[in-house]
């Protein structure tokens, strides 16, 4: 079976002959030290999830940078088209360091992105193209995570108790975006969607179900009716402990859910049970410490319990309770997915 199919078989809550293998993002620094390369590109990254055995690979649009700057500490960075301060560190990492639409009128003065820059989906088409026997998913945000960026977290929760209609404006703008985002690249191919969207920390939600139904629950229905209409899943990603909000997200049509953060009190099992005849689930493979710090064999009996636990009936779908970012060790994503690939259905 080849892998776009065994994944397709699993988002229709199927039984493919064995569970499909996926992580939403590879950091560049982990492709180059699997591919035994010294210069980055997409296409090498593309080649890198053929070779370590993925089923399905993430087409990213770009965002751009709107602004240059040099910190105190003499740090390059930019602000994006969000309103988001990023700083490269030495290492090359880069960083989330703050929100610049601080006002209600720099919200109404904001040149927003334009969805229709073909530049924009540089990546996509090369992943499209150069994707072979991969299972392609288009990437969006959601209606929270950006303007909350763009914000910062801080200001835009109060803004819920004490501005809700400033939120409302300023996730509407953001959902406008994203669905046009995802219909072209629904138009341009992709399989499936994976809907990005962080609503909670490691302890809880950043918002009351209640506040979550009222404010964000429209715009998300919303923006998942947009792609259903064109006819492919959508798979949400959120991590932290996201449990209180499931029922609204299948509610919203969600349906798959990505990460089921383990460190975060998620059990995935827990999660079959309650939810799994209406939910693919993704994830739960817990990248944080696991996968940074653990052993292969430790990793290796994690995906068998783990397997046990989420494949059974099928619409099950492995991956890091992330992605596997530049602090993972290479021998341990190469043993969840040799793992993996043992179990049969």
């Amino acid at each position: 079976m080849k892998s776009r199919e065994r994944v397709l078989i699993a988002l229709d809550h199927g039984v493919p002959n064995r569970v499909p293998i996926y992580d939403m993002g590879i950091d560049d620094a982990i492709v180059l030290k699997l591919m035994g390369s010294d210069t980055y590109s997409w296409e090498l990254a593309i080649e890198c999830h053929k070779k370590i055995g993925l089923d399905m690979i993430t087409a990213w649009p770009e965002t751009f940078a709107l602004e240059w700057f040099t910190d105190e500490a003499g740090r390059r960075g930019y602000i994006d088209e969000w309103g988001r301060r990023r700083i490269f560190t030495a290492d090359g990492t880069k960083w989330y360091a703050g929100g610049v639409i601080d006002s209600e009128e720099t919200f109404n003065s904001w040149s927003w992105p334009d969805p229709h820059i073909s530049e924009r989906y540089v990546n996509v088409e090369k992943t499209l193209k150069y994707a072979g026997e991969l299972a392609v998913i288009g990437f969006v945000g959601g209606p929270f995570e950006r303007a909350a960026l763009g914000r910062e977290h801080k200001s835009i929760l109060v803004d819920f108790y004490k501005n809700p209609s400033f939120v409302r404006r300023h996730m509407s703008k953001v959902v406008e975006y994203w669905i046009e985002v995802g219909k072209i690249e629904i138009d341009m191919g992709v399989d499936a969607i994976i809907l990005a969207d962080d609503y909670a920390y490691k302890a809880g939600t950043f918002f009351s179900p209640e506040l979550f139904k009222k404010h964000v629950l429209p715009l998300l229905k919303k923006e998942i009716y947009a792609f259903h209409k064109r006819g492919v899943k959508v798979i949400h990603h959120s991590d932290g402990y996201i449990m209180p909000l499931i029922p609204h997200l299948i509610s919203a049509g969600t349906n798959g859910l990505h990460s089921l953060e383990p460190s975060a009190g998620v059990d995935i099992g827990l999660v079959k049970k309650l939810y799994g005849d209406r939910l693919v689930l993704v994830g739960n493979i817990d990248c944080g410490s696991l996968l940074s710090f653990g052993e292969p064999e430790e990793v290796r009996r994690v995906v068998r319990e783990t397997l046990a636990k989420a494949a059974p009936g099928g619409g099950y779908i492995l991956s890091s309770s992330n992605s596997l970012h530049r602090g993972v060790r290479i021998e341990n994503v190469l043993a969840m997915i040799e793992e993996a690939k043992k179990h049969k259905y």
